[in-house]
């Protein structure tokens, strides 16, 4: 076993060229943490936004990754429940563009042999999410109808996936380029370009959907999303990219959302509508038990055969850059991962 890493790093806010390969030396592993050789990490958004120096909380120097795929090299005092040699996968939030890294125990579940580590990685932070949102936030029954916002990228369509396979029908915008691959994850596809998503969705789901998901944010998810719920549904806000496009925070986009009156307690209590702010890491955090379960859950499904995440390309780890520019142009459908050799 080694202790020497190779790390893409962002020492600096800036494009996606800021991004610099840097060697470093491991200390080992501390109480409650194992060393993992990274097979795979995912790239997210997120990571453009900590790069870019606007995702609070995780600013450069940083060291993006969210999530990881790998196996264990070595075990810190204390560490029960993992062993040297097994598969593992976790969402880090920081630090999993390396090959290889010491992670908290408590955020790993074991993984799956036999299934390539990049359609794994796609399922870690893009499942648990999608999983999250779907089943312990929304919990739609089966026959009742969802909007999935990005339909057509990581998170949307793995909620397409797992509504399919609780009963559940779902509606997901997306680019005219990507409506067969809506359908084929059983939704019904709207062009966001070319139609109007509220009339249309509330057309096709008979008055509204009982849960939208958006990563969107900002002036879109008070003006689509809102409105496209039923009484008694909830929005379900996962991201900021109206509110941080360009990679700058817009102000207007910020006072837009927190200001608009339909968010009033009177004006939610009134349709008995929800808004709630979906975050990977308090949950990982401070409902450990739930996520645990989560991670593991959709792990099974992977391995199962049962969820098939759509890996959109890969790149290797020194290519970064390169993914950072192809997450940021929207030019690739499904996850982006970086893997090691």
């Amino acid at each position: 076993m080694t202790d020497q890493a190779l790390e893409m790093h962002v020492p600096r806010k800036g494009p996606a060229t800021v991004l610099t390969a840097v060697e470093r030396r491991l200390p080992p592993p501390a109480a409650g943490e194992v060393r993992v050789a990274i097979e795979a990490a995912g790239v997210a958004y997120a990571d453009i936004m900590m790069r870019q120096g606007v995702y609070a909380g995780h600013k450069p120097p940083i060291t993006p990754g969210y999530d990881l795929v790998g196996r264990v090299e070595a075990l810190g005092p204390g560490v029960d429940g993992l062993a040297v040699g097994q598969r593992v996968a976790g969402i880090t939030v920081f630090g999993s563009y390396t090959t290889r890294r010491n992670v908290k125990a408590a955020w790993l579940a074991p993984a799956p042999e036999g299934v390539d580590a990049a359609r794994l990685v796609a399922v870690v932070l893009n499942g648990v999410t999608a999983w999250q949102m779907l089943h312990r936030i929304a919990n739609p029954a089966a026959g009742e109808w969802v909007l999935v916002h990005g339909a057509g990228g990581g998170v949307g369509g793995l909620l397409l996936d797992l509504a399919r396979i609780a009963g559940v029908r779902a509606i997901g915008t997306a680019s005219r380029g990507k409506a067969d691959a809506v359908r084929e994850r059983g939704g019904e596809p709207i062009d966001y370009a070319a139609e109007d998503v509220v009339a249309r969705t509330r057309a096709l789901s008979g008055g509204g959907v009982v849960a939208a998901f958006d990563h969107l944010g900002g002036k879109h998810f008070k003006t689509v999303s809102m409105k496209a719920l039923r009484p008694g549904g909830v929005g379900v806000l996962y991201g900021a990219y109206d509110m941080t496009r360009g990679g700058q925070v817009n102000p207007l986009a910020v006072a837009d959302l927190l200001l608009n009156a339909q968010f009033s307690s009177l004006g939610l209590f009134g349709k008995g509508q929800g808004v709630v702010a979906y975050s990977a890491e308090p949950w990982r955090d401070q409902r450990p038990s739930a996520y645990q379960t989560d991670l593991a859950i959709v792990l099974k499904l992977v391995g199962d055969g049962v969820l098939t995440p759509l890996v959109g390309e890969t790149f290797p780890l020194r290519a970064a850059s390169e993914a950072h520019r192809a997450l940021e142009t929207r030019s690739v459908a499904g996850k982006i991962v970086l893997l090691n050799d």
